[in-house]
């Protein structure tokens, strides 16, 4: 076989398993399992409101009594396109898709490119592949191995028209605030440090001013605000940050990762290296010792390799540690809503550069075993079968932590317990919902606003609801201000959801102490036994109906009337449905 048809035959054996990894999710349709935190309570519903309203002005009148469309920012604005044509779960599933197919493409070519070995690369791109991370980020994660590859492409000044479109795709498809300010920073400190070597590199600042320019152009409205140029006090500006332990922050994001960032690699990691060190200084004396200038096995540009990804790794750690550390945390207290920038997004670009570290492991230990003799070999593949051992339990334990496993339980078993697509947005349910409100008062649902309690507001925006609460990470501070006076008689009665709202507050939420941080109330015996509300400044804001997962007892004397005994449901709903009236007043 030549080495060509090897190389394409390893290739396609990868793409072939990202493929597999979504055969549950097309057998079970809407019954599929997604992570629905900062996913389908969040971003999901960001894509659904601006696809709506894409050519349609600056607001969505369905988010939070109609917002400003920064209230809800598109992680990957390009994948909007998906969502014109209403099916959000299909639109899901491409994305998740493309980001696995993307994923394995870029860390392939990526591996393959510096080992110069092919099933190095499937391997180690397979692993990268498979990674839980949420496709709603588009490529800002899966497409950072690929966007590596196509910087060292215009390094050497090779397919010109395929890096720079991948450049420019890359942009539209991934988001500046969670991982592109974090790219631009790199790109400036190796433009600083080409400067410093005098070495010319046009193409590399022609590619990062064309990523630069895409992300200011579909932030733009983003940037003014944060600027100074939106007359709203953004509710950012009562964040309440905390500090974490600097060391125990840096040695934790360096092994684990950040949020949505784990790349698995606390074992793989540190036994690689263990691995190598043994290999490479076996008996006392270096490997490299006797092979002069000549590294006649290819490893000394591999370990410079190794060396600088593991370097850029602890830099990143070092950095979202100082944010997060006592000092940092001072500092970020004094510049208003811009201290509440995540720095330790960061993180997010370590998995890539971790999994880079890991096919250079490897390839140094094949190298070192094909290239050596003697004990030296014997040390070599002993080490080797170590590594490869580690790698294979590493890709269980992404199989098993992601939804992939949770899908294939799904399909063994109907009734596995974790929430569906199906089930979060409570599909057969609000539908009777919406058709039940039409009927008895003529009205459709833009003549009228509603708020959800033990359901997240998620589900009732998906169904085309208007709705006065909602997820979001930027929003007026007056609207805060005034949403806490409804449901100011709950947070009264819990500290934790005084401290959660009050020092944060992202989630504008009809919050109960009765079951304080659940979103998401299971149909069954549970009712709420003495639930608060402000129902007068909730009339106040427009509010006509609250729609609640579980019984209210006292509803009568809060100003809500029940406007139909038997909930809402299908015989295979998560949720069941109350109704009820505000009325404004106490009865």
């Amino acid at each position: 076989m030549s080495k060509k048809r090897y190389h394409a035959l390893w290739f396609w054996l990868g793409m072939f398993g990202m493929v597999l990894t979504i055969v549950p999710n097309v057998i079970l349709g809407e019954q599929s399992i997604f992570t629905y935190h900062d996913q389908l309570d969040g971003e999901m519903i960001a894509y659904i409101l601006q696809a709506r309203h894409l050519f349609s002005g600056d607001m969505m009148p369905e988010f939070m009594g109609g917002m400003s469309k920064t209230a809800l920012t598109m992680p990957a604005p390009v994948c909007v396109v998906l969502f014109l044509g209403g099916n959000g779960f299909a639109a899901l599933l491409m994305m998740q898709l493309a980001g696995r197919l993307v994923g394995f493409a870029g860390m392939y070519l990526l591996s393959k490119k510096v080992t110069d070995n092919a099933w190095i690369g499937a391997v180690v791109g397979v692993l990268y592949g498979a990674l839980p991370f949420l496709p709603v980020y588009g490529l800002s994660q899966y497409g950072i191995p690929m966007l590596f590859w196509c910087v060292l492409q215009l390094r050497e000044k090779k397919h010109l028209a395929l890096a720079y479109g991948y450049v420019i795709l890359f942009g539209l498809a991934s988001s500046l605030v969670l991982v592109g300010f974090g790219l631009l920073g790199m790109g400036l400190l190796v433009m600083l440090w080409d400067w410093c070597r005098k070495k010319r590199t046009t193409h590399f600042r022609l590619a990062w001013l064309s990523l630069a320019g895409v992300y200011v152009i579909e932030n733009f409205s983003l940037l003014f605000q944060i600027l100074g140029g939106d007359k709203d006090i953004s509710h950012k500006v009562e964040y309440r940050l905390q500090a974490q332990p600097f060391w125990g922050s840096f040695w934790q994001t360096l092994f684990n990762g950040g949020q949505h960032s784990n790349g698995y690699q606390k074992i793989i990691v540190p036994v690689m290296l263990a691995a190598l060190l043994v290999a490479v200084g076996v008996g006392g004396r270096l490997f490299l010792s006797d092979l002069g200038g000549r590294d006649t096995c290819g490893v000394r540009r591999i370990l410079e390799c190794l060396g600088g990804c593991v370097v850029w790794n602890c830099f990143l750690a070092l950095l979202s540690a100082l944010w997060n550390s006592g000092v940092g945390v001072g500092v970020r207290s004094n510049i208003g809503a811009l201290g509440a920038f995540q720095l330790d997004r960061l993180l997010w670009i370590t998995p890539a550069l971790w999994y880079l570290a890991i096919a250079c492991g490897l390839a140094v230990l094949w190298n070192l075993w094909m290239g050596q003799k003697g004990r030296r070999k014997i040390a070599a593949v002993g080490c080797l079968l170590v590594s490869a051992a580690v790698t294979g339990v590493t890709g269980i334990w992404i199989l098993y932590s992601g939804d992939v496993k949770s899908n294939i339980q799904k399909l063994r078993n109907p009734d596995y317990g974790l929430l569906s697509y199906s089930d979060y947005y409570a599909v057969g349910v609000m539908e009777q919902v919406r058709d039940f409100l039409e009927e008895q008062t003529g009205k459709g649902q833009e003549e009228y606003r509603v708020v959800s309690l033990g359901i997240d507001p998620a589900a009732a925006l998906y169904h085309g609801f208007y709705c006065l609460d909602g997820y979001s990470n930027n929003y007026p501070l007056a609207y805060k201000h005034r949403f806490r006076e409804i449901i100011c008689p709950e947070l009264e009665k819990s500290d934790y959801l005084t401290n959660y709202f009050d020092n944060w507050g992202n989630r504008c939420y009809m919050f109960s102490a009765e079951c304080p941080g659940y979103y998401t109330i299971e149909k069954g015996g549970f009712s709420f036994q003495d639930y608060r509300v402000n129902a007068k400044a909730l009339h106040e804001m427009g509010c006509s109906y609250l729609l609640s997962a579980a019984y209210i007892q006292n509803a009568d004397s809060q100003g809500l009337v029940l406007m139909r005994e038997t909930p809402f449901e299908t015989e295979e709903s998560y949720y069941h449905i109350y109704v009820y009236e505000v009325v404004g007043s106490a009865g």
